[in-house]
């Protein structure tokens, strides 16, 4: 049948005596009357079946009765109107609403005792009633996947508004720049080292640091250079740190991404510094890294090379089964791109079980399974184990075997150093 949020839209199309709008009024109203008709159809139908097949074939009657009323209930009043309702709900809708509409009023009373007795029956069970159906994130996920199969939408589309789901639970940490990978000036630096910097690198914002990289005080904006390129003067006798926005903004790494772009918003900011649980600098956040979560990776005239490799990951075949990965490609990555199946979350170690190991990068990966950190020329053994998949017997073996392919996927269940 028509869901909620079709009924909703079909009723803005309608005139005010619409049947979709009459829908719309009391969905609840109308489901308790269809109930209730059905319920009461059913039962009369059988109390007089049953009478009759008594009547001619006696006691062998009552069960020639049921066998029949079961069959015909689940014919005629349960598989083939909701199989036609399915496949033309709306055409179905515009013929039932004005006869259900009439049939509520004769049975408002019935349906509001029907209804107090459930919402009872809820009460004491603990429970609460709803007014309306909902649709769950997994369900508007399913739907989303339909939508793209069907045309409606495109895949990049349904990527985006997905990503746009998924991001109230990602954190910070997944997202930020590390902080062996931040460029940061020195707050006694001069504006003519913080303009050589921006020729070299062409950053709007630069964290601006006190003695050590991880002490960050401010940000500098490359903006804020054109007031003194005209005082050329200034450049020399200025520091960064007197021209340096400060305080910095902080935010822990286990904020949510969601939450952090509600606050760039407020604070109308760009670049966040972000901190460990024991209050030490670990790296930046941008807005663009932000936008980045939904829209895929976002790249500009003045990125070099060695940027897009870190923005994308670098993964390249060098023989069969044998990929060159750079260290900082993501684990998610990693796993979509060599179609390898990697644990959902990185809370339980793949190889021992602990609690408490997180790793969000291939470098992380090598490091757990090593134990510590390898030099260069040590190695380390994956084995992969190919994961099993029902299949459907009646498929064609053409078919069969694409989809063993598509689905086919490995699981790392052993590392070995050698």
């Amino acid at each position: 049948m028509c869901g909620s949020s079709k009924v909703r839209e079909l009723a803005e199309k309608e005139p005010e005596n619409g049947v979709f709008r009459m829908l719309r009024s009391d969905v609840t109203r109308f489901l308790t009357t269809i109930l209730i008709g059905t319920t009461v159809v059913n039962i009369a139908a059988t109390a007089l079946v049953t009478e009759a097949a008594t009547a001619i074939f006696g006691e062998a009657g009552v069960s020639a009765a049921t066998g029949l009323m079961t069959v015909a209930i689940l014919l005629l009043t349960e598989i083939t109107p909701k199989s036609v309702a399915v496949h033309n709900a709306q055409e179905v809708a515009r013929i039932v609403v004005r006869p259900v509409a009439w049939l509520s009023l004769v049975l408002y009373p019935v349906g509001r005792i029907v209804t107090y007795l459930s919402m009872g029956i809820l009460k004491i069970l603990g429970l609460k009633g709803r007014s309306e159906p909902y649709v769950t994130e997994d369900e508007l996920k399913l739907m989303l996947r339909g939508a793209e199969l069907s045309g409606a939408i495109e895949e990049e589309e349904q990527d985006m508004i997905e990503n746009v789901l998924e991001i109230k639970d990602t954190h910070v940490r997944e997202v930020m720049t590390p902080l062996v990978d931040v460029v940061a000036i020195d707050a006694s630096g001069s504006l003519v080292d913080f303009h050589s910097m921006w020729v070299t690198h062409q950053y709007s914002r630069v964290p601006v640091f006190e003695q050590r990289i991880d002490n960050i005080v401010g940000i500098a904006y490359a903006m804020d250079l054109l007031d003194y390129v005209q005082k050329g003067d200034l450049l020399e006798s200025t520091s960064v740190g007197d021209m340096a926005h400060k305080p910095a903004y902080f935010v822990p790494d286990s904020m949510s991404v969601w939450n952090l772009l509600r606050e760039f918003r407020i604070r109308k900011v760009h670049m966040a510094v972000v901190l460990n649980e024991y209050g030490g600098t670990v790296g930046i956040v941008t807005l663009e890294d932000v936008v980045e979560e939904i829209v895929g990776e976002i790249f500009d005239e003045n990125d070099s090379k060695e940027e897009i490799q870190k923005k994308t990951g670098y993964i390249v075949m060098r023989d069969e089964g044998v990929y060159d990965v750079d260290a900082n490609t993501s684990i998610d990555q990693l796993s979509e791109e060599l179609n390898i199946k990697m644990p959902e979350t990185h809370n339980v170690c793949l190889f021992c079980g602990k609690q408490g190991i997180q790793y969000e990068t291939v470098s992380g990966f090598v490091c757990e399974a090593f134990g510590y950190i390898p030099k260069t020329g040590e190695s380390v053994k994956v084995v992969l184990e190919k994961e099993n998949w029902e299949e459907d017997g009646e498929e064609e073996e053409g078919n069969k075997q694409e989809k063993q392919e598509q689905k086919e996927k490995h699981q790392i269940y052993r590392v070995e150093v050698y």
